[in-house]
């Protein structure tokens, strides 16, 4: 039983999760166990636990409480791809909660439903200020209801309609269409002020399948696991070069992040002192974390030094702004001995095993590693292109990155071709090819 990322939730055994929800919520020490005990229910799918979360479903009550776990009920029921939901987690599209509507649109579309009445009972909704507007129109459009694509249209038209509805109704138009005259606002949309904003259009970028869309997608001031996720989704298998752009360096360019590539979307009005902008990297606008980053790059590295230290604890807590750190270890030049002690620490924290897998710091953090101790720790490498050491394609990417740039120059031949074998069986077909460039040189 593998616990997911963050579940920081007390262990819970599947008998325990199915006796919380047969005991009546009132007679429960705590509202939220029935939440707890379907969240852990996930982690044992079968028969029993699909009855347990039927069940659930079934019960009629306007008890807040059991309506946050009738929500988790229904995600955790098309997560563990159960068919025979599907009615049970339609009748909830009529249920006047409207989280709990959203959650039946996203379940149905994740188990790929066919029902056109279905389809009618989402669609009749999307005019509907109160609901989920834009989740409803991406249901509609994984599902492939065509018979709703008016009402997508329609929705479309509004003028008030805000940017991530608007963007949503036009992947889903390309999507059934193949083509729409309103395309390429989604380059507008992955600029605007709002960062979730921002996000959204990369999610209508990949929805609508639009690879000539990608360059933006990359320039955009957003975290990276976006632009990881639409070469992900928008590159076509078997093609190395698609519109100009080469896949291998796109993805050299994401893994190894420069920020002097990304269109920041603010600026200063003043003479931001070091201070300040060591304290930017916290934030959670991208834009101005790279911002901030641009400007610091370009210090001595003996001056930023001391705010670093001062916020060496913070920043170790905080994953969005230990990204930006290595990225900022990286391009500046000239760190001192004891700097580079201490920068070495911080990596080996961020790689513990401590942090998600999946972190997006995981990667550059090996890059990273190399660039200051690549003899030190060369004998990681095997274990970094393990998948099952190491499941995050993209850290396993850099990993093969590290050799290009670390050994390869330096002719470690012996070192480099003895992980050939290992990386060029990978399944992830971005590290297969990233393997096959290298060793075939």
């Amino acid at each position: 039983m593998k616990k997911r990322p963050f579940d920081n939730l007390p262990p819970l055994t599947q008998e325990k999760a199915l006796d919380i929800l047969s005991t009546p919520i009132h007679q429960l020490s705590l509202s939220s166990d029935y939440y707890k005990a379907v969240f852990h229910l996930e982690k044992y799918p079968g028969e029993v636990t699909e009855d347990a979360l039927l069940n659930l479903l079934k019960l009629d009550s306007g008890e807040l409480p059991i309506a946050i776990a009738k929500r988790k009920a229904v995600e955790v029921l098309a997560i563990l791809d159960c068919d025979r939901s599907i009615p049970s987690i339609g009748i909830c599209l009529n249920s006047e909660d409207t989280f709990l509507v959203a959650s039946a649109a996203w379940a149905l579309s994740k188990l790929n439903c066919k029902d056109t009445h279905f389809h009618r009972i989402i669609a009749s909704k999307l005019h509907d200020g109160n609901q989920n507007q834009r989740l409803l129109v991406q249901s509609l459009a994984k599902m492939r209801a065509f018979a709703e694509l008016s009402s997508i249209e329609t929705l479309l038209e509004k003028t008030e309609v805000n940017p991530g509805i608007r963007g949503a109704c036009i992947a889903a138009i390309v999507n059934f269409k193949g083509k729409s005259e309103f395309i390429n606002e989604l380059k507008d949309y992955l600029i605007l002020p709002n960062q979730n904003d921002r996000q959204c259009a990369a999610y209508d970028v990949i929805n609508s399948g639009q690879i000539s869309l990608l360059p933006y997608v990359l320039k955009a001031p957003i975290a990276p696991s976006f632009k990881m996720l639409s070469v992900e989704k928008l590159w076509p298998i078997s093609q190395d070069i698609v519109n100009g752009l080469d896949l291998y360096r796109v993805i050299d360019s994401l893994v190894n992040e420069n920020p002097k590539g990304i269109e920041c979307l603010h600026t200063y009005d003043f003479e931001p002192d070091i201070k300040f902008l060591i304290k930017e990297l916290f934030g959670v606008d991208f834009s101005r974390c790279y911002l901030a980053l641009n400007c610091l790059v370009g210090i001595d590295p003996t001056r930023l030094w001391p705010y670093i230290d001062d916020l060496n604890h913070n920043f170790k807590k905080d994953y969005g702004a230990l990204y930006f750190l290595i990225i900022l270890f990286i391009r500046v030049d000239g760190w001192q001995d004891q700097h580079v002690e201490e920068i070495e620490r911080i990596l080996l924290h961020a790689l513990d095993g401590q942090w998600p897998d999946f972190m997006k710091f995981k990667p550059i953090a090996i890059i990273a590693l190399m660039h200051f101790r690549p003899d030190k720790y060369k004998g990681l490498i095997l274990s970094w292109l393990d998948e099952n050491k190491t499941p995050f394609w993209a850290s396993r990417y850099a990993a093969l990155m590290t050799l290009e740039t670390s050994f390869r120059k330096k002719g470690v031949s012996n070192f480099v071709e003895s992980t050939a074998s290992i990386a060029l069986s990978d399944n992830n077909r971005f590290v297969k090819g990233k393997a096959r460039t290298l060793f075939s040189q």
